[in-house]
């Protein structure tokens, strides 16, 4: 096999550079216009521009030092004076052809056994990793049969624990990852359940392991937990949970009539509880006027509204007169009476505050209106 560096006279580490500089010096040297058609200066010049064109190649080139290494190559040396001949080796332009066939082998040999070393390991690295989620696997599979035993007895609180401390759910535990969407749904009616039958406490216990998880940012489950703070007395709590609703943006009538509740029935505390009334009232104001128009004072009437604003309305005038706001308290039902014509509770409330302010005319006129309702109709004794 020829030496394209011998040829070249350069070094196998030679740079691009250094092998475009190497060859143009040598094919001038060559060249067949120079030495009158000489068939030596002829045959260096093709053998330089072959030189040229494989170590000029990365590909040709790789390929070719591969087989100086792994071949037989014999050594060729490029005379630069004029008229001197190719050594023996020079001359033979290719190695025998079975030192070509022992090269190739050679270069396949060794190719194959580093494809096959790498194929090995990877198939050892796969093992591994297979066997390693197999293990895996089973571990957390025996901790799932532990949540379903501890769910088999009832006890819902260590069968969630368990589920959580997994994690995420890998594909192959599907099953695993729909029991515990069923189970937070089990525990969830369980609350429910509880809370309707009274039990405040255990309605607590049952809503307070779910409050890792994305029921526990719903409306829905807040209001329960409020609900069943205030069943247990603890009106503090209660109003942390709404104050927390309310941070979740949840604004509506019966929201605010139910603040207003709790402040007045747990706290006693009426001047809240009328700032929350007050706000519901409003709103529901503005619902009207979204809806109906501006004109809705004239033709709202009780079909069109929910009972919650009628509720909330006559808190608000409620309040007022137990805080001595009498005059407040009348303007508060001036024009609901036009909207809930048969209600004698407004009434009830004007006559009063007509009563406590000393205005008897009035009052009289208030129950005489009243008692075209209903004749029974009558003021509470002072």
């Amino acid at each position: 096999m020829i030496n394209y560096y011998h040829i070249l006279g350069v070094s196998p580490n030679a740079t691009e550079a250094e092998i475009k500089a190497a060859y143009k010096a040598k094919a001038i040297s060559y060249h067949p216009d120079k030495h009158d058609g000489d068939k030596n200066m002829e045959e260096l010049f093709k053998q330089v521009n072959e030189a040229y064109q494989t170590l000029s190649n990365s590909y040709k080139r790789s390929n070719h030092d591969m087989m100086l290494k792994y071949g037989n190559v014999a050594s060729t040396v490029v005379h630069s004076t004029y008229g001197r001949r190719y050594s023996h080796e020079t001359r033979q332009h290719y190695v025998p052809q079975m030192s070509n066939w022992k090269a190739t082998a050679y270069a396949f040999l060794f190719a194959f056994t580093i494809a096959l070393i790498m194929k090995t390991g990877m198939y050892i690295a796969d093992e591994y990793r297979a066997r390693e989620r197999a293990e895996l696997l089973a571990g957390r599979r025996s901790i799932f049969s532990k949540v379903k035993t501890a769910h088999d007895r009832g006890n819902l609180n260590e069968s969630l624990h368990l589920l959580s401390d997994l994690g995420h759910f890998w594909p192959e535990e599907r099953d695993m990852r729909d029991f515990k969407d069923l189970l937070l749904i089990e525990i969830k009616d369980k609350g429910d359940r509880l809370l309707a039958e009274g039990k405040f406490e255990m309605a607590i216990s049952h809503y307070d392991l779910l409050k890792d998880y994305s029921v526990s940012n719903t409306i829905s489950y807040l209001k329960k937990i409020a609900m069943a703070y205030q069943g247990m007395g603890e009106i503090g709590k209660a109003l942390e949970v709404f104050q927390m609703m309310h941070l979740y943006g949840y604004r509506t009538t019966s929201f605010y009539l139910e603040m207003g509740l709790l402040f007045e029935e747990g706290m006693q505390d009426l001047d809240k509880a009328l700032n929350y009334y007050k706000i519901g009232a409003d709103l529901a104001s503005s619902e009207y006027e979204v809806t109906i128009g501006s004109a809705y004072p004239i033709v709202i009437n009780s079909s069109m509204v929910p009972t919650s604003h009628y509720q909330i309305y006559m808190k608000v005038a409620e309040t007022h007169l137990k805080l001595g706001q009498y005059r407040e308290a009348i303007d508060a039902v001036a024009w609901t009476k036009e909207i809930w014509k048969d209600s004698l509770f407004q009434y009830q409330i004007e006559a009063e505050s007509f009563r406590a302010m000393g205005q008897r005319s009035a009052m009289r006129n208030t129950i005489a209106s009243a008692k075209l309702i209903n004749p029974d109709f009558s003021l509470p004794s002072d």
